[in-house]
């Protein structure tokens, strides 16, 4: 079979750009529903979860993202911190 006159066009794949996620599994009760807002001016990340109720409030610096928070909240609660539990 010959194919005649067209051009083969060549496929374009777009590549998804990953993004920051902005809900977090909780370490309490393992769903994902640990939320962090962020409060540039103090200086302070409050990390709360909507289904056990655990929260807890984190220091960070003025580049830090919600990333960062959750990472130095699960820090904080598996290093055994009483007041990150709720």
């Amino acid at each position: 079979m010959i194919i005649v006159g067209g051009r083969k066009r060549k496929k374009t794949v777009r590549r998804m750009k990953k993004s920051i996620p902005k809900i977090f599994p909780c370490p309490n009760c393992g769903e994902k529903t640990l939320a962090i807002e962020i409060d540039r001016e103090s200086g302070v990340a409050e990390v709360k979860c909507g289904k056990c109720n655990i929260n807890d409030q984190v220091t960070i610096s003025s580049v830090e993202q919600a990333v960062d928070a959750y990472g130095k909240f699960v820090d904080k609660y598996y290093g055994g911190d009483k007041n990150a539990t709720g």
